[in-house]
């Protein structure tokens, strides 16, 4: 028959003060880990202006026709070729967006825009935010190829329009 004896006080004593250190540690840890490391930097990068025509209904997907437009920012400017669409999805409270257009630079370059985003009421007002991606065979803008850009809505008469900021 076998006997297995229950720890002393004193040993009960240390092992509960040995496991809430253990505690206290992981909690300091998994709180540390709800904390950002750094701040999301950004920087301005351009503003677009689209020209569309009257959205075409098809459901609950509308379509605008994008018709043309123009871009600059510090150091990129061009024109919107006419051709590409905004496919808009009313969805559970919300639209998404899924834009697809051809830029073309002041310098002759050729880029694909395509952006998916949110349009949403809250009580703040509209939010209207966007994740473009870029995508060119261009030397000179390659770096777009492998940068996070983020955009928001503005107002402008007449225009769909975006302040885009690059991610650093």
């Amino acid at each position: 028959m076998s006997y297995q004896q229950s720890p002393s006080r004193r040993a009960f004593t240390r092992l509960s003060a040995i496991a809430l250190t253990a505690a206290s540690v992981t909690f300091s840890q998994a709180a540390s880990a709800q904390s950002p490391a750094s701040d999301l930097e950004s920087e301005f990068f351009l503003e677009l202006l689209l020209d569309v025509d009257p959205q075409l209904d098809a459901g609950p997907t509308s379509i605008a026709p994008v018709t043309g437009g123009t871009f600059g920012g510090p150091a990129i400017q061009g024109i919107v070729h006419p051709g590409g669409a905004d496919w808009i999805t009313q969805v559970a409270g919300h639209r998404s967006l899924d834009v697809r257009i051809t830029l073309e630079t002041d310098d002759g370059e050729f880029i694909y825009m395509s952006y998916t985003g949110i349009i949403s009421s809250g009580e703040n007002g509209l939010y209207w935010r966007v994740r473009p991606i870029f995508q060119t065979a261009s030397e000179k803008y390659d770096w777009l190829n492998h940068t996070v850009f983020i955009g928001k809505n503005k107002q402008v008469p007449g225009k769909v329009a975006y302040d885009i900021f690059r991610i650093l």
